[in-house]
């Protein structure tokens, strides 16, 4: 006789996890193994204590968040919470059969759950609005008044809504006055700017949609004119700048600027920003209405990285070819957010990240590094291109490990500089000098080195170790993936295994050290790096399984490249989550 495990959303007769409690249930009752045993159902009633799942980042449990209920698990366990670890090992959570939980990673590689990555980044802290894209807006101005259209308010700048009697020629009423007029000149050209900018967007798509064999889809212009106004663009990309900690932080957002940023990145922010606005009182209504300008948002982009990459081999303009790169890898990571569309998926990691990584070794940026000397200027240029190409190698990396596709680029190609602090990265030409000092000394070796030294235990003194950032460990561990793969499929995995968990028990003490350090403050801004010390217990379980006697029995591990990630979850499954 059989009864419900621990995990009450898992099967009590086989190894098969799920994320609703119902639909463990109802897998049970018809599961094979359960050869005509009875299921003893948990009596129903009140539980007295809160929900028995929490997640990494203090929000809502995993039970909670499809049934949209209040979670009132941190109200009953706060004091526990705010004083545990970001990583800890397996066996300390008591878990002595060498399994744990995966929440996180068995619902983002479900193909069955959708929506499951914009609810996650909605429940991420917000951050602070940087730079001139996020201004506040002043006023709504349609697509469709451009023209005859004037502000009230210039008429009423002088009166006070009290007397007639004339301002006194102080200059302390004219100045806040004229201050008050060129803010909000500046407010209006930026409104007028931006519209002008959607009707422009809106007349490439539709000469796209009709000129492109590679676009089978074409825009519905009520559709566009009612998503992309001007207020739905001031408020996707400051929800955007918002979130920009969690994945993909390539954008500089004190420079950034919605009036002058190709239009392939102004629809690809917009878009990024209405998938990530589910949370703060917001619904699903904008990232399900975004989705419907995937496909052709993303025929447009990559047409037009294609372009340039064409045209800038006689005339490099090095500036518009770093902004389409970051438009082409947001839009890869918008078209990997679809659970359900395996052509899209498949599209985006066989074609399209293919083209991103192609375009930043033809463009040279992958042995870009700082100079001691550079000012603010150069920096920001510079670091740009390295966000770009240290986060389009992890999402190499990571579709390497998700679909099993070859590697696209090489460890040894990275001799480029790693990305640098985020405190760093988010400041303005006024804060660097005051940085300057600290970003010298955090200057950190290229990922080739890195590599070589934690593999082969090469490290010179602890210090080239002991000083890794919790950012450049989330690197080298997506790295590590890469590894493993060739390892495997070159048949020496076997001989290499014992070296490849030794290697792993390195970096894990390394992270371990590095979130210790790591300010309490700061840890809440971890985005997808929340999750790293699990995917580094799922790559410790791939090591030890492909090395054992079960490897046969995995599809995930004959690696043949898959269209979506439904092996490696069934993988997490059978081998990891039970």
């Amino acid at each position: 006789m059989g009864e419900f495990a621990t995990d009450s959303r898992a099967c009590p007769l086989c190894s098969a996890c799920f994320s609703r409690v119902d639909a463990a249930k109802r897998h049970a009752k018809r599961c094979p193994k359960r050869e005509g045993r009875n299921l003893v159902d948990r009596k129903r009633g009140r539980r007295l204590r809160s929900c028995p799942l929490s997640t990494p980042g203090g929000g809502p449990c995993e039970r909670c968040i499809p049934r949209k209920l209040t979670c009132s698990f941190n109200r009953y366990n706060a004091d526990i919470t705010s004083h545990l670890p970001l990583s800890v090992s397996p066996g300390a959570n008591g878990l002595n059969d060498g399994r744990v939980p995966l929440s996180f990673l068995l619902n983002s590689t479900d193909d069955q759950q959708d929506y499951f990555t914009e609810r996650t980044v909605g429940m991420e802290p917000d951050g602070v609005p940087l730079g001139p894209a996020c201004l506040p807006l002043t006023t709504s101005i349609s697509n469709d008044e451009l023209l005859d259209y004037f502000y009230p308010s210039i008429l009423l700048l002088f009166d006070n809504g009290q007397d007639d009697t004339p301002t006194r020629p102080d200059g302390l009423n004219i100045g806040r006055a004229e201050r008050h007029l060129s803010d909000l000149a500046f407010s209006m050209s930026s409104e007028f700017m931006i519209a002008a900018r959607i009707s422009s967007l809106e007349v490439e798509l539709i000469r796209h949609a009709e000129r492109s064999l590679d676009c089978l889809v074409s825009l519905d212009s009520h559709s566009y004119r009612s998503f992309f106004c001007v207020c739905n663009v001031r408020r996707f990309v400051t929800t955007f700048c918002q979130k920009r900690h969690y994945r993909y932080p390539i954008i500089h957002w004190p420079t950034f600027e919605l009036e002058t940023a190709p239009l392939a990145l102004f629809m690809v922010v917009c878009l990024t920003g209405a998938a990530y606005s589910f949370g703060g009182g917001q619904n699903l209504v904008h990232a399900v209405q975004a989705r419907t300008f995937y496909q052709l948002a993303d025929s447009y982009v990559f047409q037009q990285l294609e372009s340039h990459l064409h045209g800038s081999l006689t005339e490099p303009n090095y500036a518009n070819s770093i902004e389409l790169c970051q438009a082409a890898l947001l839009m890869y990571a918008l078209d990997t957010l679809p659970s359900g569309d395996m052509a899209m998926q498949h599209t985006a990691v066989t074609r399209r990240l293919s083209t991103v990584i192609q375009a930043v070794r033809e463009l040279g940026f992958v042995t870009i590094q700082h100079e001691p000397s550079e000012g603010w200027q150069v920096f920001v240029y510079r670091e740009q291109i390295i966000r770009l190409v240290a986060w389009t190698f992890c999402a190499d990396c990571l579709a390497t490990l998700s679909c099993n596709k070859p590697p696209g680029f090489s460890i040894l190609e990275m001799r480029g500089d790693l990305p640098c602090d985020p405190k760093i990265w988010d400041t303005d030409a006024v804060s660097f000098p005051g940085l300057r000092e600290s970003f010298r000394q955090s200057t950190p070796p290229c990922l080739a080195d890195l590599m070589s030294h934690w593999l082969n235990d090469g490290w010179q003194t602890p210090i080239d170790c002991m000083r890794l950032p919790v950012f450049h460990l989330h690197i080298m561990l997506c790295a590590f993936q890469q590894t493993i793969f060739n390892l495997h499929i070159t048949m020496n995995f076997t001989q290499q295994s014992s070296t490849l968990l030794r290697a792993l028990n390195t970096w894990r003490g390394l992270w371990c050290q590095a979130i210790e350090q790591l300010a309490h403050e700061d840890r809440k801004w971890l985005g997808v790096a929340k999750n790293v010390s699990d995917l580094e217990y799922l790559t410790q379980r791939i090591i030890e399984v492909a090395a054992g006697s079960e490897a046969a029995s995995s599809r995930y591990l004959q690696r043949v490249p898959s269209l979506g990630t439904r092996e490696i979850h069934e993988f997490m499954q059978m081998f990891v989550s039970k």
